[in-house]
Parts: structure tokens; sequence; C-alpha cells
């Protein structure tokens, strides 16, 4: 095994260097893929780095999982695994035979010790270091460290992920443990206790867990599940109060702590070719269990299974969606109600074979036999969990449209004038409240040094030349927002949607969105949107006839439309029906209704919180630094719409003056928020 290491930070950019495949990290699911590589000669005359912070010489954690004798993970890891057990207690009762699948049990220091000796009979360089950042260059992933850049054509990245906790559930699976040894005899060597409640909850979910390594030894943790992470000192004094108690004098050998994220938060793949993620964050520990190392193995040799000399194909590892969906409502109850996860699991171990759990975490039963297992569980929390589950998809920005559009029909049935009022009265709100002013903190976007006023000046500037566009070429300047606004619609439409081909497909993918957007919109409406157009000097000749279609034909193009936007979308396709829903509601309002519904409930709200994100400002703060601006904003449309040669001011005439406005606002706008994206690593196109 060969090391450098390099302690300069300041020259850190001096020393780079070319590989075949970097780790990053080298725990349990890094470990298992080189394992994986390397038997299969396909890392023979490759360059291979591995990037560790930690010395690894520690017994810091430990693997457990249940299998048959006859399964891979057994027969290739049995020099390593430690201890099995062919029974199984929950709360000192209902001890039961798992001889067809034992429990196994490997150390840490085990694995690390296995994997080292597979780095030096291999010569694979190891460089102590912290990764701090990974990015794509000149068709290599580039590993940025505080010693070196390395350059590599496959990155295996174990680095935890940062877990969104603003729309995802995130609980702690904190614990502590003691390695304890007793003078006389006190375990069964070949049972070990997976739940043992008979603790105080301490408004959470806590319990013993016992591995015995023998009649007088055994690893003894007490586990906590909660939204808060368990206190060592108070850990100390329960678990070693708890082992007197049970088993009388003791003496310690080692410690063990850690924490397992349990959340319902799901990693995205990585958005370069050719950089991997592995263990927690490529979704591989189970949300609701804690249990990973099952998942790492597989994971492992899928890797093994889809490389080649040609490179790798990306495999998202996620469990099925009826297991997610029983995942977050398990982790909604261990959070609104954590004294019920005693009742629960308790409940869940007497009514159930042993057999048909270890089945069901590993997402192996059939809908029968779930339902059966739910059966047998207290019916009440479980509902109430469903109910929060679906409301959390069920926003407030759903909640609203709903209400005010029932407002709108229920208006019509009194008179067309009440309703036109009320709908435009909220259109106005709408656009006061975030329609504009998600471009009117455009200031915080930029990145000259220079005095705020040049870029005022700047932004003036753009919106002065693309006016007078409109004013001596409109049907230019209408081309030109055509094309800027299908961008822009479609960029914000993808900014979550991973990549799986090159930045040019998914850039022409992002404007087909927008471009498919707008066609809904505009060809739905197709009378009322040249009428706007007619009222726009020199744009659209006043005799002009529209071309008429039969309601079937009608159909059948917007019914193409979707199906494009599916297609595009099918990546996201929870994405894809809030869209399609925004859009089919639009198909029966007018058209300024339907544009605003999209403008201002789908793509302001997600720009907005996107830049909530990315500024890290609430959305008073975001208001307030906005204000002004949106303020000056309406006095520009004053003057656009003063300036209109069509000087009825009716209806139409104020619709095609804020179809100018939102032109010469827009351009200025769309070319900040796409940097704004790309540097805030939001974009994927």
């Amino acid at each position: 095994m060969s090391q450098n290491q390099y302690n300069n930070e300041s020259n850190v950019q001096e020393f780079k260097f070319a590989f075949d495949f970097v780790f990053v990290g080298m725990g349990a699911s890094n470990s298992l893929i080189l394992k994986k590589l390397i038997e299969s000669d396909l890392l023979k005359n490759k360059k291979v780095a591995i990037i560790e912070a930690e010395l690894k010489n520690e017994n810091d954690k430990t693997y457990c999982f249940w299998a048959s004798n006859n399964d891979n993970i057994v027969k290739e890891l049995s020099p390593i695994i430690s201890h099995h057990y062919s029974h199984i207690e929950i709360n000192k009762t209902n001890k039961q035979n798992i001889s067809a699948q034992p429990y196994f049990y490997i150390r840490s220091i085990d694995l690390y010790e296995y994997t080292k000796q597979l780095i030096k009979y291999n010569e694979i360089s190891v460089f102590q270091a912290t990764c701090n950042d990974i990015s794509r260059t000149n068709g290599y992933n580039v590993v940025q460290t505080n010693i070196a850049f390395f350059n590599a054509k496959i990155v295996f990245d174990s680095r935890p992920p940062k877990i969104d906790s603003s729309n995802n559930i995130h609980l702690h699976q904190s614990f502590f443990g003691l390695h304890v040894k007793f003078q006389k005899e006190v375990f069964d060597s070949n049972t070990f206790e997976m739940m043992n409640f008979d603790i105080e909850q301490n408004n959470s979910t806590q319990f013993f867990y016992v591995l015995p390594f023998s009649n007088t030894e055994a690893l003894i943790e007490l586990t906590r599940f909660g939204s808060e992470k368990i206190n060592i000192d108070y850990a100390k004094k329960v678990l070693s109060n708890k082992i007197e108690s049970l088993y009388g004098d003791y003496q310690v050998i080692s410690e063990e702590i850690g924490c397992i994220p349990m959340t319902t938060y799901i990693n995205p793949t990585s958005n370069h070719e050719g950089l991997i993620n592995t263990g927690s964050r490529a979704n591989l520990i189970k949300p609701s269990t804690g249990y990973g190392f099952k998942n790492m193995f597989l994971f492992a040799e899928e890797v093994k299974n889809s490389i080649d000399k040609a490179g790798f194909k990306h495999l998202p590892f996620q469990s099925k969606n009826r297991f997610k969906f029983y995942d977050a409502l398990l982790l909604i109850i261990l959070l609104r109600w954590p004294n019920l996860g005693k009742v629960i699991f308790s409940q869940l171990f007497k009514s159930q074979k042993i057999a048909r759990i270890f089945s069901f975490l590993d997402e192996k039963t059939t809908l029968r036999q779930e339902m059966s297992i739910f059966s047998s569980l207290p019916f009440k929390p479980f509902i109430k969990a469903a109910f929060i589950h679906f409301f959390k998809y069920i926003n407030f920005k759903t909640i609203a449209i709903f209400i005010a559009l029932l407002l709108y029909f229920s208006l019509s049935y009194y008179g067309s004038i009440y309703a036109e009022t009320y709908i435009n009265a909220l259109i106005v709100l709408g656009l006061l409240l975030i329609g504009i002013p998600h471009g009117a903190v455009d200031h915080l976007l930029q990145k000259d040094t220079r005095p705020l006023y040049y870029f005022i000046a700047k932004y003036l500037s753009i919106m002065v030349l693309n006016f007078a566009v409109w004013i001596y070429a409109p049907k230019i300047a209408f081309i030109l927002f055509i094309l800027y606004s299908c961008f822009h619609f479609g960029e914000s439409e993808t900014v979550k949607i991973r990549p799986t081909s090159s930045k040019l497909m998914l850039s022409l993918r992002g404007m087909l969105i927008g471009a498919l957007v707008l066609f809904i919109i505009i060809f739905s409406h197709w009378h009322e949107s040249l009428t706007v157009l007619k009222h726009i000097d020199h744009l659209w000749p006043q005799n002009q006839t529209a071309i008429q279609l039969s309601d079937f034909s009608y159909s059948v193009v917007i019914t193409i439309a979707f199906l494009g936007l599916y297609l595009c979308l099918f990546q996201n396709k929870r994405h894809f029906w809030h869209l399609a829903t925004i859009l089919l509601l639009g198909l029966i309002l007018p058209l300024m209704a339907a544009f605003s519904l999209y403008f201002i409930c789908q793509h302001s709200v997600n720009a907005w919180q996107d830049l909530k994100k990315g500024l890290t400002l609430n959305s008073l703060q975001l208001y307030k630094q906005a204000l002004p601006y949106l303020l000056g904003a309406i006095g520009v449309f004053v003057c656009i719409l003063m300036f209109n040669p069509i000087m009825d001011y009716s209806s139409m005439t104020v619709i095609s003056s804020f179809f100018i406005f939102l032109s010469c606002i827009s351009l200025p706008h769309v070319i900040l928020m796409h940097v704004f994206y790309k540097q805030s690593n939001y974009n994927s196109i």
C-alpha cells in the first residue's frame, strides 16, 4: 500500500493526479465495491486511488444483516463475519428460531483490515485527505481535496448527503453501546435480543439491543429513534443502571457511538457522468430501520455487473414506491407521536413471525402479506399518518387554487361581470405578491462588485432596448420573446430533473418543455390570443382571420402536446402531474387567467422557492428586497400602457400592454436566473 500526503493546503493546485478510478471514502459501501471489482479483475492494469480522511484503525461501527447461509453475502464475507445467531428474542419474550435466516455480525475494524489487505496486495494508492468538492472538467471528474486535485474517469462518492429537511421527515437513529464482560455466564451466545423496550421512552422511541459474543461477553446498546440525538452522558447512566440490574457487575472493554439518518429524503443521482453515489449517498439505508449493509452488498454486485472497460451505467437503487410509503408512515408516527413507537414495534413482533418481518424489511413480501402485517398493528396512528402524508402533497398552493377556482365558477352563475372582476382582482393580487416580485430581486443575483446603480442602469438599458424593438420591429420582438420565454420556462421546470444525456440535448429538452407549456396555453385560447396580438401595433393585421379547427382537432393537438410534455418529464412524474394539473385547469379559464395560473402559481412559486433556498432568505426578507423594484416595475408598466398607440384602454389594450411589459422586464431576468441556476447547481440542463 503506497501512501502520498501533502500538508501544504496553499499549494493544493500544484499537485494533480490522473486515475481510472477514485474512491472517495473507504467505508462499508466503497469497501464492498472495491472488493467486487478486484475479484472480477475489473481493476487490472487500472490506476486506482482511495481518498480517506480517517485512518480506519478503530472498531467504530457494527454491521448486521440477516441472510440464508447459501446467500452470496454470507459465502463471500465469511472470513470477516465474527458471529451469527440462530435465535432472536424480543422484550425478553417470544424467542424464535431463525436458523433459516441467521443474523450475522461484522465488526467494522475487520472489514477495514480486510480492505487494507486488498489494497496492499493490489498496490492501490491511498491518500489521507479530505474531499472538498467534485466537479467535471474536460471529460474527467475532478476530486478537489486539501492536498491535491485528482482527475478520474469514474469516482465512487460515499460522502454523507446533505439532507434537505424542508419538505422531508428527518429523524435520528442514535445509539451508545458498551462491549461488556461478566465473570459469570449471563447470555445465550446463539440468541440476540433485537429490541427490549423495558426502558423509559423519554419522549422518543428507545430500546436495548444485545449482541452476545459468548456466554459472558456482549455488545449492549441503547438506541433512540427520535428528532433529538441521544445524549451520551444520559445514555451511559441509563445503560449502566440497566446492565447492573439485569446482569450484575461488569467490565467495559470498549464503547460504540453512532447515528444513522432516518429520512424520507431521496438523494438525487449525480449530475456528472462517471460520478457514482454510494452508501447513504445512494439511498442504500432503509429509512425506517437504519439497516443498509445488505443493500450495499447488492449494490456492489450491480456495480460489478454493470461496469466494463467502456464505462459505467448509472444504476439508481431505490425502494419500491409502496415501501417508501410504509417507511414514510412509520417516520411520521415516530416524529408526531414518539410514545407510540414502543407500542407498534412490540405489537409487530408479538403478532408476526420474525421470518415474515425480515422478508417485509427486505421488501420481498406480497401486498396480501403486507396487509396482514398492518392489520395486526394499531389502526388509528397509521390512518392519521396517511392523511398527513397525503396532505403533504396537497399543499397550501393546491388548496388555494382549488378554493379560488371554485369561487370563480360559483360567481359565473350570477353573471360573467362578477366572475371577470373577481378573477382580474386575483390576477393583480398574485402578480403583486409573487409574480413580479420573483423577478424583482435580480439585484441580489448579480455578481458585479461595482455600485448598484451600474446594475440598475444596465438592467434598464436592456429593457429600453427591448421596448424599442417592440416599437420598430414588433414581429422580431415577438419571436425573441417567445424564444427566451420557452428557454426560461423550460429551465425552471427542469431544474430538479437529473441529467441522462449531454448538456446540449438537455438544453433542447428544456426549450421543448417551455414551448409545449406556451403552446398549450396559447393554442387552447387561440381566438383570444389573436385578439391580444391584434392590439399590438403592426404585429398582426386587424383583418386577419383565425384558422378554424374543429373541437376534435383541438382535442387531438392538445392531447399530443400533453403527451410530449409527459415524455419530456417522465423522469419526474410527480412534477409532470403538478404541471399538467395547472395547464388542464387553464383549459377551462379565459386566456389571461390561464396564463396567470401557470405564471404565478407554477413558475413564480417554484422560482421563489429556489431563490429562498439559494439566497438563504425567508419570504418576508425576500419580499422586502423586492419591494422597491416592484414599485419601479409598476411604473414601467404604466409608461408602456400610456405609450400604446391604441388609446382606447380596453381590457385587451391593457392585456397587450402587459404582454409587452412582461417581455421587457423578462429578458434581463432570464439571463440572471440562468446564471443563478447554473452557479447554485440547481440546473441539470
